[in-house]
């Protein structure tokens, strides 16, 4: 027998199940020191704790993340006793994955409502870094310090000790934006290294990648950095289509197969463009005579808008299945390019 009942009833039964259940306390990890993780407890192995709150039960399903930048420790399983605390043991060739990185702690409990648990945050240790650029946002070299050149910060580790020999390995999507450089630890004790980079190493790369790793050679071997790869901003952004499905602008987008009125509806962002200059939208389908060159005046009411929308009088069925689309700002002073958008077209879904 089943009674239907309205939402109010049913708001309120749910609530008086919330009742019973406790709110969940954040995991920890045994092995940490005041939010730190040593290397030497990583090579043995971690150990991931969390309490037994009110509601819980036994035969209650949980899953516990450690995650970090470049490495992940995900596991699942079932509470086995009553009013006990829950651990999991990270072997030691997993938790070594995450020596020198910031790694964030939590873990869901199924079988309540609110199931997600409060995070809690690990500085573990490393016997070598990843490099760093200070000025660089979410992965991005701002265009705003491109001209004044950034800071290239080694963090001070137990690899690198007096007497040892670092190289420097800087690569540059450009020819000319690469430089290595090599230098020898001091008898002082070693605090990080910072190295200027000048700016005609992040000029030539607007739009562009660099990459930057290290290596520290010392009496008992060598040792690499993990790679850092940042992207350069760039004075003009990609070129962007209004129908379009993913957006990152290296590995393309798909186009949706819809038009208005005839038109593939395109924007172009006013970002590093000025009253009196002219926007121009450069489309190629892949075949002959889907070549198109739109041009638009940027105006005051342009830049407030923030973008330009353009509409290519390109029938779907002319194009083929890579598109190529970029723009360029005319000006005066000469000309700004933008990176591509690749775009794919598949007519047969």
């Amino acid at each position: 027998m089943i009674k239907f009942i309205d939402l109010e009833e049913r708001n309120r039964i749910a609530d008086a199940f919330r009742q019973n259940q406790g709110p969940l306390l954040p995991a920890t990890i045994d092995e940490a020191v005041d939010g730190k993780i040593s290397y030497a407890d990583l090579e043995k192995g971690l150990s991931i704790r969390f309490p037994f709150v009110e509601g819980m039960r036994v035969g209650g399903r949980y899953h516990v993340l450690l995650s970090a930048e470049d490495a992940g420790f995900g596991l699942g399983g079932v509470i086995q006793e009553e009013n006990q605390d829950t651990v999991v043991a990270v072997p030691a060739d997993r938790a070594l994955a995450f020596q020198g990185q910031e790694a964030g702690l939590v873990y869901y409990y199924l079988e309540f409502d609110e199931s997600t648990s409060p995070s809690t945050q690990y500085s573990i240790e490393g016997q070598i870094y990843k490099p760093i650029v200070d000025e660089a946002v979410n992965g991005v070299i701002p265009l705003s310090v491109l001209s004044q050149g950034v800071n290239l910060r080694i963090r001070a580790a137990s690899s690198l000790t007096s007497g040892d020999l670092v190289s420097v390995y800087w690569w540059g999507s450009y020819t000319d934006a690469c430089f290595v450089r090599h230098l020898v630890i001091g008898p002082d004790p070693v605090d990080d290294l910072v190295l200027s980079v000048e700016s005609g190493y992040l000029m030539p790369v607007k739009h562009g990648t660099v990459r930057v790793i290290y290596t520290v050679q010392s009496t008992s071997g060598s040792r690499a950095s993990p790679v850092l790869e940042l992207g350069i901003a760039g004075d003009l952004a990609v070129p962007e289509a209004i129908y379009q499905m993913g957006s990152d602008h290296r590995a393309g987008a798909h186009l949706l197969p819809i038009n208005e009125g005839g038109n593939i509806p395109m924007l172009l962002k006013t970002q590093g463009m000025a009253v009196g200059d002219v926007a121009i939208l450069i489309f190629f389908g892949g075949r002959p005579g889907t070549e198109f060159v739109l041009r638009h005046l940027v105006t005051a009411s342009s830049i407030e808008a923030g973008q330009i929308r353009y509409g290519v009088p390109a029938p779907l069925l002319s194009l083929g299945s890579t598109i190529k689309v970029w723009s360029l700002v005319d000006r005066l002073a000469g000309a700004l390019g933008s990176p591509d958008l690749h775009l794919y077209l598949d007519l047969d879904d």
